[in-house]
């Protein structure tokens, strides 16, 4: 059995393609896992730039929104009803729902003020709402309440079709609702 190693050209070569296959083997297994780590570190290093940039910017814009939410908070003109009484707070609530009906040509049948409850610091004001029309003119009136300024809430909705109809015959649905807004003011301070 010969166990020499070739020599000359041959064995030239073959020391080239071992050298080829150790720098090989080095690359796959060393340098290339090491260039991999050092750029998922470099963009892992860019994220946490980016979000310390973020969050540097939110703290500086912290004392301005905090401002802005005191100011907001004093003055709530568009999100509460005016008046400094129940029965006016009550009764600019039914004025409004009535022309927001009107609007949508909706016949109100009944439109009745709820008593006034203590919510925090304001007092919510409800109206109970009944009308027969189609549904799309429901959804209609519900939408403008849902957009109304001051804002408004929706509860306790029931609607009731008609128990038999002829077919295709669009018969209107009863509808009964409570919308519910608020004033700022408490029973105390409740003053005709």
């Amino acid at each position: 059995m010969d166990t020499a190693l070739p020599t000359g050209h041959r064995g030239q070569a073959v020391a080239a393609g071992l050298v080829l296959l150790a720098i090989v083997i080095v690359w796959i297994g060393v340098i290339a896992p090491l260039f991999s780590l050092y750029a998922d570190r470099a963009d892992q290093i860019e994220a946490l730039r980016a979000r310390a940039a973020r969050e540097a910017a939110l703290i500086e814009a912290l004392p301005m929104l905090q401002k802005q939410a005191q100011v907001l908070a004093r003055a709530p003109a568009r999100a509460v009803l005016p008046g400094n009484s129940d029965a006016i707070a009550g009764a600019t609530l039914q004025e409004q729902v009535q022309n927001m009906a009107a609007g949508v040509n909706a016949q109100l049948t009944s439109i009745e003020t709820l008593p006034a409850e203590q919510v925090g610091a304001n007092r919510r004001i409800g109206v109970r709402v009944e009308l027969s029309a189609q549904l799309a003119v429901v959804i209609e009136l519900l939408r403008a309440i849902e957009d109304a300024q001051p804002s408004m809430l929706v509860d306790d909705i029931r609607l009731t079709a008609t128990p038999v109809s002829p077919q295709n015959a669009q018969l209107p649905l009863d509808a009964a609702f409570t919308v519910y807004a608020f004033r700022v003011g408490t029973a105390k301070d409740d003053q005709p």
